[in-house]
């Protein structure tokens, strides 16, 4: 059986070694669908804070030879995601790991059996959590959970369903300045909201309403990161942060 994760990237120096490293031991090979500018809709004539030479260095250190790298263009996010399936047809099992989400440290264990439960179902959600300026402050409790593991040869019919664990979801707890980034050519740009969510919010380390387009659940409370991180994320040079950015 053949399992490969992927990283559809444009930034996200800050997170995307440790996110490789997470899954890197249980796949056969890590893709990167890189593209020098965003593919959720939106342009900006403002310089990624990240370069491909850096995320290059980073995604080569995290998978070795395992790594995958494409560059390209893609019109819009869904295309560049796509991508993958043209890039590993033969792939049985796909993990859908963004640059800023760290996987658990109970990582889904694949049968190799062909009658394993994971292809039940053409889709699986994964439950996420997502840190809120540190470490140690977490919005636990947002219902809506990303598709992260794909069956692609089993029939789109069987369905989606959700895993237990968690992914934890760093990407309001990373730099300012790429937050700032990315704010610009985030695919819910249209959505944004428009009374100053970067400096009132994100800046002012909010503790209600901290969601950039709005939601009820994104009101961060107290966490040990440790129940739902991998030990080696005690080493990541954020772990020990107040506040991040």
């Amino acid at each position: 059986m053949k399992v490969v994760s992927y990283t559809a990237l444009h930034y996200g120096a800050d997170y995307l070694g440790w996110a490789i490293r997470s899954v890197i031991d249980h796949v056969d090979e890590h893709v990167i669908l890189y593209s020098d500018v965003g593919s959720h809709g939106h342009q900006t004539d403002r310089v990624c804070p990240d370069s491909r030479e850096t995320l290059y260095q980073i995604a080569q250190q995290a998978a070795g030879d395992k790594l995958r790298w494409i560059d390209g263009h893609w019109p819009y996010e869904g295309a560049q995601r796509d991508a993958v399936h043209e890039v590993v047809p033969d792939a049985d099992v796909i993990l859908v790991v963004d640059a800023d989400e760290i996987w658990p440290t109970y990582p889904i264990k694949f049968d190799p059996q062909s009658n394993s439960p994971i292809f039940q179902r053409h889709s699986w959600r994964v439950p996420i959590i997502h840190y809120w300026r540190s470490f140690y402050r977490c919005v636990l409790h947002d219902p809506a959970y990303p598709i992260r593991i794909i069956c692609p040869k089993v029939p789109e019919s069987a369905g989606t369903d959700t895993t237990g664990g968690v992914i934890n979801h760093m990407g309001y707890a990373q730099r300012a300045a790429l937050v700032e980034y990315k704010q610009h050519v985030h695919g819910h740009k249209g959505e944004w909201r428009r009374d100053d969510w970067f400096h009132k919010v994100f800046m002012a380390n909010a503790q209600r309403n901290c969601h950039p387009v709005g939601s009820e659940y994104w009101n961060p409370e107290p966490v040990d990161p440790w129940q739902y991180m991998p030990a080696f994320m005690k080493d990541h040079p954020y772990a020990n942060l107040e506040v991040i950015g």
